[in-house]
């Protein structure tokens, strides 16, 4: 090559002023200067670097390369060019030319730390996380001294669910570089994957802000895990500090939006909400927690445009921040919930091997233990609908044949005294408070006892635990009662335990898990659910003496549109009449009644019921007439609570587990003529109950008359029914055949 001739005085002098611009961060002013000099086929080096590096920082990503393309022509061994290339390149998205030009740099000098650290950042752009640790940590080796290649490995080593590594390159750097707040800000992430110890993980966001009380980052994680932590005071704080420090930080907007909301600060937290996605609209996070306040409102019109918009990211794979169950009440279908869901939780887990460890293999072949020894899993054993379910069954379980032990994380909002929580602790063998372990210890403690099916009581639903089952805790694992779907964990979660109104084996290839089958309706029940013996009056519950009284106590976040236009149908056509609901928040009740309005319905003739206690909220459903179902999320607990109570209950059953729930109960109880499938049948139906009187009346001593007798509320019957799924699935565990579908036969 020929040698490049020394610069002008002119150009020296340009050169100087463009450094000197340079330093001052006026990149426009260092454009203006070398311009005039940018007009041959050969530049000098020095004009083509500064104004590629301008160039970039303005954002003019194509015209830099244009500058770092023919600076590597005019100087193909500076190292320093092609790494300035690749950068620019993989800032194009064009990662597999940015790996080349690394590549070239790597053959000039391959003890150059900075080309195997630029190279990991680019591996991951690309997704190669693993390739991208093995680069970061060979520019630790060359580079011992700096910190930034042990972080990005740390990253690197996060994103492969490889969290105890991370944390030990963390601590090493912390330990070594005691002041660098990013450091701990990254120990502190790790911490906060882990779980291990949410304090852990706020002494360190702490330990960061001192080192930079500027760092927004540190703030706003910090905020994140004071939720988890349950301090929403300290969380807002947090919050409302990384907000001061940078107003145009996205995620900061979104994280106070977040905590807002949790506090049901509903209004300013839509507005922090609609701030960041206004700052960054393609953050699906801020979407799906604006998607969230439009159905815990009933904004229709908001819901609508947010989920189209969360639908074009989901089909990117964006699908962070997704919570799988506030899908089930909007217009998601089987194969779409399934996807999603699989989509979401591969990212949370990484994908879960199908094989059976060699700790049970001991079981294959074995016979069946003299016990079988269950293990429920849940943060629901209080006062809760789950365990308002299943306390009977609990006590129920042959203990000859079964042993079982509760392993609880959760919370007690009632405190210690709380009944419900007092009786389900009787009804165990074994009761183990696991809310203080980490996921590692709580597998650890699990396989300690030889838990031989693990039942996941919580599914995607507040108060999880899905990493425990991911590393698995048991031979066996499955899924029952609290999520009503697929939980998208194929190799973790072997069973979904449902019935055949609610999964038609037409429609299993939409769940990730094998489903058994169990006689009459999936839903356990107990008998000693208590009924206010005094029956409230029409007029001490605000209700009209001569009314009609149609209603729905479901969360209001499950009434759409479509089932609310058809309420008002109804109103329209039967003059006499009132629809009563459940009082969930302010702002609902205003949309709701807003909507009526809107329909030519006057407002007044929306009535709504405050919580109660649940003997008191069972013994007002006398005074209701018929209870209106939605759908596509039916009523569950609120569907049975009805039946109890002797209400008849109208739905439509849809597509999806969650849309045909109720459809499942009233099989079970003997009214299948109440189970519609269609908008038009449903009001038909409504219309034609709401003129016949005689016939409710009929009804409801029906319900009364049989409800000792019908399969819905036996509680005896349905926990030997379980007994046996489980027996069944421990069998084909023990002849070493994978988990698939079966049902259960019902007792003769």
């Amino acid at each position: 090559m020929a040698s490049i001739a020394s610069p002008q005085p002119a150009l020296v002098q340009t050169l100087a002023q463009a450094a000197q611009a340079w330093q001052q961060g006026r990149f426009e002013h260092v454009v203006a200067l070398l311009e005039p000099w940018d007009c041959g086929p050969r530049m000098h080096p020095q004009v083509l670097q500064l104004m590629g590096l301008a160039r970039m920082r303005l954002g003019q990503l194509e015209l830099a390369e244009d500058c770092q393309r023919r600076l590597v022509e005019t100087a193909p061994s500076d190292v320093g060019a092609w790494i300035n290339l690749a950068n620019t390149q993989a800032a194009l998205g064009r990662t597999p030319q940015a790996l080349d030009s690394l590549a070239q740099a790597l053959a000039l000098d391959p003890r150059q730390p900075a080309v195997y650290f630029n190279r990991g950042n680019v591996l991951m752009q690309q997704g190669d996380h693993a390739a991208a640790c093995d680069s970061f940590r060979r520019a630790g080796e060359l580079a011992p001294d700096r910190p930034d290649p042990f972080c990005n490995q740390a990253l690197a080593l996060n994103a492969l669910a490889r969290h105890d590594e991370a944390l030990r390159v963390l601590q090493n750097v912390v330990a070594r570089h005691p002041g660098l707040a990013v450091s701990w800000n990254l120990l502190g992430m790790t911490w906060h994957k882990l779980k291990e110890a949410d304090q852990n993980a706020l002494e360190c966001y702490q330990r960061a802000v001192q080192c930079d009380p500027g760092l927004v980052d540190a703030h706003i994680n910090a905020a994140q895990v004071l939720v988890r932590l349950q301090r929403p005071d300290e969380a807002r704080a947090a919050a409302l500090r990384a907000v001061r420090l940078d107003g145009r930080h996205a995620v900061a907007a979104r994280t106070l939006g977040v905590v807002l909301s949790i506090a049901q600060e509903r209004q300013e937290a839509r507005a922090w909400l609609e701030r960041a996605h206004q700052l960054d609209a393609h953050d699906p996070v801020a979407l799906s927690n604006l998607l969230t306040l439009d159905t815990v409102c009933c904004d229709w019109n908001g819901c609508e445009s947010h989920l189209t918009a969360l639908r074009a990211l989901w089909q990117q794979g964006r699908v962070e921040g997704l919570e799988s169950w506030r899908l089930l009440s909007l217009a998601v279908d089987g194969p779409e919930l399934r996807k999603l869901t699989e989509m979401e939780c591969a990212q949370r887990f990484g994908r879960v091997p199908a094989s059976t460890p060699e700790r049970w293999r001991v079981h294959i072949g074995a016979p069946r233990p003299a016990r079988l020894r269950i293990g429920y899993f849940s943060s629901d054993f209080h006062h809760h609908a789950t365990s308002i379910l299943m306390a009977g069954m609990f006590e129920q379980h042959d203990k000859s044949r079964f042993e079982t032990v509760a392993f609880c994380f959760g919370q007690y909002p009632a405190g210690p005294d709380d009944p419900m929580r007092q009786r389900v602790r009787a009804a165990f063998d074994r009761f183990e408070l696991a809310r203080d372990l980490s996921d590692t210890e709580l597998v650890a403690l699990a396989r300690t006892l030889d838990i031989h099916i693990a039942v996941d009581l919580k599914g995607h639903t507040a108060g999880n635990r899905p990493g425990i089952f991911a590393q698995r805790v048991a031979p066996v694992q499955m899924h029952y009662l609290g999520y009503p779907g697929t939980l998208g964990m194929p190799g973790a979660i072997d069973y979904l335990v449902a019935d055949r109104v609610v999964v038609p084996p037409e429609q299993r290839a939409f769940y990730s898990e094998s489903i058994i089958e169990l006689p009459g309706s999936y839903q356990v029940n107990d008998r000693a659910r208590a009924i206010d013996a005094h029956t409230p009056s029409r007029a001490e519950l605000g209700l009209p003496a001569d009314a009609f009284v149609f209603c729905c106590f479901n969360n209001n976040y499950k009434i759409t549109r479509e089932v609310f236009a058809l309420w008002m149908e109804l109103l329209r056509q039967r003059p006499g009449s009132v629809l009563w609901l459940l009082a969930d928040n302010a702002e609902v009740t205003g949309n709701l009644r807003a909507a009526a309005a809107g329909h030519g319905i006057d407002a007044e003739r929306l009535l709504f019921a405050p919580r109660a206690p649940l003997p008191r909220h069972l013994a007002r459903h006398a005074q209701a007439d018929l209870f209106l179902d939605t759908w596509p999320y039916n009523a569950h607990t609120t569907a049975s609570d009805a039946l109890w109570a002797g209400l008849p209950v109208l739905t439509c059953a849809g597509q999806t587990f969650a849309s045909r729930v109720a459809a499942s109960l009233l099989h079970a109880c003997g009214l299948p003529q109440l189970v519609t499938h269609d908008a038009r049948a449903y009001l038909s139906q409504a219309l034609a109950l709401s003129a016949e009187p005689e016939r409710l009346r009929a009804l409801r001593r029906q319900l009364v008359d049989n409800r000792l007798t019908v399969p819905l509320f036996d509680t005896e019957r349905f926990t030997r029914h379980i007994e046996r799924a489980y027996d069944m699935a421990w069998a084909r565990f023990s002849q070493g055949l994978p988990p698939d579908h079966f049902a259960v036969p019902p007792l003769s």
